[in-house]
């Protein structure tokens, strides 16, 4: 008896401390708290897209072409004239166009009418005047680097009137031998001008502005333009530079806020150019592959 006594006394203590137990233990989370709980463990943030520029393997011939180091004979020829001209080579003409500077590198009535002709949008002949300290700073760069010519890949384009291509203010060129980094380095502390480097498409761009602004576009040829300022703290200093030096700004067609280039365009000019290619500009060179 006491046997049977001391087990039920047992059980009921058991029973009673399981009983506190389960009062004091949490309540198991409702199954969507569960189902929610798996997810959130499981859960990543996703991954940024890497940006690659698309470019194929002819037109990264052409843009290697367009950079190919001019002919030791070319360079003495053009040398040896005083003042050396600026001859300018669109891509989509077999013509050079010679223009003759004075002895300050300044260009006349002339030799802008000439610089209007070789900037002309090659899709219609659309043709518009060229601003004359554009022609300029080009000439400039080109005495600098003893570049006896200049591939024009875009002049003028009528496409979008808040560029500064359709004001007769802009160029995206390449001088022979002279990578674009170096290009644009030169072209920055001119004060006063746009400059738009594009890594993949292999040209430089160069306006003339009111206030100096810096860019890079590393998309390729058709893709979405992936655009991003640079340098942002260095224009102003150039240009208070320039000005002291005697530079003057060029008042812009419109205003336009700081941050924005102004050189969006219905087409890019690198499609422009490459397709333009296929007819070969000149002997001396390979004849363009075409798109």
């Amino acid at each position: 008896m006491r046997r049977s006594s001391k087990a039920g006394t047992l059980g009921l203590s058991l029973a009673a401390l399981a009983l506190v137990l389960s009062t004091l233990a949490p309540s198991p989370p409702a199954q969507a708290d569960r189902t929610r709980a798996r997810a959130s463990s499981h859960t990543r943030a996703p991954r940024r897209v890497r940006f690659v520029p698309r470019i194929s393997a002819a037109q990264r011939r052409q843009i290697q072409s367009w950079h190919r180091a001019a002919s030791r004979e070319e360079v003495r020829a053009w040398s040896r004239r005083d003042p050396p001209p600026l001859v300018l080579r669109p891509l989509h003409l077999a013509e050079r166009f010679v223009l003759l500077p004075d002895a300050r590198g300044r260009f006349d009535a002339e030799a802008l009418a000439r610089a209007e002709e070789a900037l002309a949008y090659r899709v219609d002949d659309a043709r518009h005047p060229i601003h004359p300290r554009l022609l300029e700073l080009v000439y400039r760069a080109v005495r600098r680097f003893r570049a006896p010519y200049v591939w024009v890949i875009s002049g003028y384009r009528d496409g979008n009137p808040r560029s500064r291509h359709a004001a007769g203010r802009a160029m995206d060129i390449v001088l022979p031998g002279v990578s674009s980094q170096r290009l644009a380095a030169y072209l920055r502390p001119m004060g006063f001008v746009g400059v738009g480097i594009y890594p993949t498409s292999g040209f430089v761009h160069l306006d003339v502005r009111a206030r100096s602004y810096f860019w890079s576009d590393a998309s390729g040829p058709g893709q979405a333009r992936r655009e991003r300022r640079i340098l942002a703290s260095l224009g102003p200093r150039l240009d208070r530079v320039a000005r002291a030096r005697g530079e003057e700004p060029v008042a812009d067609v419109e205003d336009e806020p700081d941050e924005s280039s102004g050189e969006a365009a219905s087409t890019s000019p690198i499609d422009d150019a490459l397709e333009a290619a296929s007819t070969p500009s000149d002997a001396a060179h390979d004849a363009a592959p075409s798109r």
